[in-house]
């Protein structure tokens, strides 16, 4: 009841219930219990309803959150081998002290030339954010050996080797090759190689050919077999 448009306060719990006080003015205490579920309860069927909405709101936040952890681990990983790409051009003269096909990460950690989350304890290989060994060598004609070692397969792995290889890409001129070689099951090698500049194959195969579509088809046998991602840097 109103008195000057104020609506009066109720004066017990029953009329406080606006769903159920003409219900429960008419029935008894039996009848009101069962009208306290039929008027303002929940059946099962819409609770199942509600928890299956959040169920599904709650696999696609975590199915977002997962690519954007990855896409986010990607742009580290080209921000690592760019790191280090700097690195070897910087030393590149001073690798010639290094013995032919020995390790120059320790050279390299000398000059604090690496990031410090990527070397590890036996400070000859280095890691990258996907945990993924890499070794850098000098070769006998004083290039540098850059490779990457894929050995645990996944629906991912085409998408860090395209990475790899487009973070090598944008140093071009520097490289004298970068290339994926695939081993699968059967031990079979399959090599794809594409050349810098000062090789006489650039006109051919040259790195620039290297398209996103060839990248794709080169980079896609990494998801079922271990690869081997390789930059050589020039020696000049």
């Amino acid at each position: 009841m109103r008195e000057n448009g104020r609506r009066e306060r109720p004066q017990n719990r029953t009329d406080a219930k606006p769903c159920l006080s003409d219900v429960y003015k008419m029935s008894t205490q039996a009848k009101r219990r069962q009208a306290d579920v039929r008027f303002c309860g929940r059946s099962m069927v819409e609770m199942l309803g509600v928890l299956a909405i959040i169920g599904v709101l709650s696999v696609g936040a975590m199915s977002g959150y997962s690519k954007a952890m990855f896409k986010y681990r990607l742009n580290k990983q080209a921000e690592q081998i760019n790191q280090v790409m700097m690195a070897l051009i910087q030393y590149r003269s001073i690798f010639t002290s290094v013995e032919n096909y020995v390790s120059i990460v320790p050279t390299l950690i000398q000059f604090n030339a690496l990031p410090p989350e990527m070397i590890r304890n036996n400070k000859t290989s280095l890691y990258d954010v996907f945990d993924i060994p890499i070794y850098i060598t000098r070769t006998d004609g004083d290039s540098v050996y850059f490779s990457f070692m894929i050995s645990k397969t996944s629906d991912t792995s085409h998408e860090i080797c395209r990475n790899i290889l487009e973070a090598f890409k944008a140093y071009e001129s520097e490289m004298f090759a970068i290339g994926v070689n695939s081993t699968t099951a059967e031990d079979t090698n399959q090599q794809d190689w594409y050349y810098g500049p000062s090789s006489p194959l650039y006109k051919t195969k040259g790195i620039y050919m290297l398209d996103v579509m060839k990248m794709q088809s080169v980079c896609e046998k990494c998801d079922k077999n271990s690869c081997g991602i390789y930059g050589i840097v020039d020696h000049d």
